[in-house]
């Protein structure tokens, strides 16, 4: 499995709010530290990172204790979700940071991620899923 960072070539952190954001509705599973969290929905996406809507019960999954979230002590996880294809589905997985939390509803929340690592050619396909949703949007 090879990992390739798609923060190559920058010096720190990129600025996320740079890429145009997509609103999507796609279906996520997490893994932290080995453990499979509930699947949860991607509200929206962009090339830096991306945004899900999840319950409490997994919030406190992914960041136990109310621990504070901030780019500069984000949270590890791994992500994996599918976009279609002109093939089929095409599989995205990624290791992220949990970088802002935002609370939505009584038991809904909005956590943003940005990508830190990128598996295989996943983020060739993200990006060409990305450019096709706003060629249409035009």
């Amino acid at each position: 499995m090879a990992a390739r960072s798609s923060l190559a070539g920058f010096n720190g952190r990129p600025n996320l709010r740079h890429y145009h954001r997509i609103p999507v509705h796609l279906a996520a599973s997490l893994e932290q530290d080995g453990d499979l969290l509930p699947e949860c929905t991607i509200n929206n996406l962009s090339r830096s990172g991306l945004h899900i809507e999840c319950a409490s019960a997994i919030l406190e999954r992914l960041v136990p204790n109310g621990k504070p979230v901030a780019p500069h002590m984000a949270i590890p996880v791994h992500l994996t979700f599918s976009v279609p294809g002109e093939a089929g589905s095409i599989c995205i997985r990624a290791r992220c940071d949990v970088v802002t939390v935002r609370r939505v509803s009584r038991d809904s929340f909005n956590v943003g991620m940005s990508f830190a690592e990128f598996e295989d050619d996943s983020d060739t396909h993200l990006d060409h899923y990305i450019n096709k949703q706003l060629a249409a949007s035009i």
